[in-house]
């Protein structure tokens, strides 16, 4: 949707131009700095004023200035929990927006009620906007989601039934029989009859949307096999999950379920992620020292080897085999030095937003007031390798740091023993999460890896930035 700010690459501007203040208006949210938010008011109440014939004007370049700006103050409200005012806006600037750009505003203020709690208010918002875009892959899925996290499963199931409905027709249109629109073979069939092309894979997806929301029905009420064949149907039947498979193994491994977990395993293409979560496998299973060999195999992989996608799995690894066979050993490791920590442990309190802003898009060569050097005396060289490696990732992101790695770091910083490192981290990584409007906690996976590798008190602390596993899921850690 062109008028998504998360979407927009904005070009050089002529200084004092629309187009040059809303770029300082961007600049200035990236860098978690509260001006952003006057600029985007002033940005919108001006561009309100002006006559839609002028806005429209040009290819609607300003109508598009005034939409950018409105989705960016909403993504910046969230970004620093203002969930209130996430979720409200001046009729006058709603009733001049496009459908498309208020189809996305109003998205946006179901996951506020969503993070706020206001469960049926959400769903309701969600409801009529994936009426309106029943093919529309991300409203189904948020609705999906809002129901499983209010425990009301059969409501969720029922928005998969609405899926299938929609596909029945479109296998009537094919003259194909209704009763196999949920049989793999027969969908492969109704992709091919559409002759290749976009509409062919949006059907693709829309055929392994079916089966994964039915995969995580099953997961939900922990019927293990129909989840996991479920996923397989999906992944059969759709590239979107194709190459997916951590979508399904994670979950069964979190909950012990080795033999099933094992098979999905079989299908991911990193022996650095097959590696780490067999090895966790037989962590939770009280193996301890085959995960180590496991870990250890994952550990010696050259860096330069691992994908992107796996490289969170090889850091896990580091920090994981340190916490069953601590190495005692760490004189030939590398230091942590003073540049990397100085690049990294960004992420501000709302006190002290300002003061940090300018570390979120580039690094510093200095060492800010509080940062602590890691010396090989302090940390393993295990956690010290992974550590390091997360923290020259996020280094190397100059514009937006990715949530993920940012926890990652946290995790070997409190793994490190360093409190105030851990929790600004985590303080960071959730406040990117929110202004990206993909989440208000860090997934349940960190959940647990935080869990089994910090100390109970420590944990205790930082519990609050994860979403927690269902009551009765809380598995042993192995440890």
């Amino acid at each position: 949707m062109t008028t998504d700010p998360r979407r927009q690459n904005n070009a050089a501007a002529l200084k004092g131009s629309w187009e040059a203040l809303h770029a300082e208006a961007v600049s200035l949210s990236r860098q978690a700095n509260d001006e952003a938010m006057s600029k985007y008011e002033f940005l919108i109440q001006r561009l309100t004023r002006l006559p839609q014939s002028r806005r429209d004007a040009q290819e609607q370049r300003l109508q598009s200035i005034l939409e950018q700006s409105v989705l960016g103050l909403q993504s910046y409200f969230a970004r620093r929990n203002r969930l209130d005012d996430m979720a409200s806006c001046d009729e006058e600037v709603l009733n001049v927006m496009s459908d498309d750009a208020l189809s996305l505003w109003r998205e946006n203020q179901a996951r506020a009620y969503w993070w706020q709690g206001r469960h049926q208010e959400a769903i309701n918002l969600v409801q009529v906007e994936a009426e309106k875009l029943p093919f529309d892959v991300e409203l189904r899925w948020l609705l999906f989601s809002i129901l499983l996290d209010d425990n009301r499963i059969e409501e969720a199931d029922n928005v998969r039934q609405s899926l299938l409905v929609e596909l029945q027709e479109l296998f009537k249109a094919q003259g194909l029989s209704e009763a196999l629109v949920e049989d793999v073979n027969a969908q492969i069939q109704a992709k091919e009859r559409l002759e290749g092309g976009s509409e062919s894979n949006q059907v693709s997806l829309q055929f392994g949307l079916l089966h994964f929301l039915q995969s995580c029905i099953q997961l939900e009420l922990e019927n293990w096999q129909e989840a996991a064949d479920a996923f397989a149907k999906a992944a059969k039947v759709s590239d979107a999950y194709g190459n997916r498979w951590h979508l399904i193994y994670r979950t069964l491994v979190l909950n012990n379920q080795a033999r099933l977990a094992q098979r999905a395993l079989n299908r991911e293409s990193s022996p650095v992620s097959q590696g780490f979560w067999r090895g966790l496998s037989g962590f939770y299973a009280g193996d301890s020292q085959g995960a180590a060999t496991e870990w250890r195999r994952v550990t010696q992989v050259p860096l330069e080897e691992v994908t992107l996608s796996a490289v969170g799995d090889w850091i896990l690894a580091h920090y994981y085999l340190d916490a069953v066979q601590p190495d005692s050993d760490d004189s030939d490791a590398e230091d942590v030095d003073s540049e990397d920590t100085a690049s990294t442990d960004t992420g501000s309190d709302e006190a002290d937003a300002d003061d940090n802003a300018s570390d979120e898009t580039q690094p510093s060569s200095e060492n800010p007031e509080g940062m602590v050097t890691q010396k090989s005396s302090d940390v393993s060289a295990n956690v010290r390798q992974g550590l390091q490696v997360a923290l020259n990732l996020l280094g190397q992101q100059n514009t937006q740091r990715d949530p993920l790695v940012l926890g990652l770091a946290a995790l070997g910083w409190g793994v490190s023993g360093k409190r105030d490192h851990l929790q600004r981290n985590l303080r960071h990584a959730t406040e990117i999460l929110r202004a990206s409007l993909q989440d208000n906690k860090l997934s349940v996976f960190n959940w647990y890896f935080f869990r089994d590798l910090l100390p109970s008190d420590l944990f205790c602390e930082v519990e609050e930035f994860f979403h927690k596993p269902m009551p009765g899921q809380e598995k042993p850690s192995g440890q």
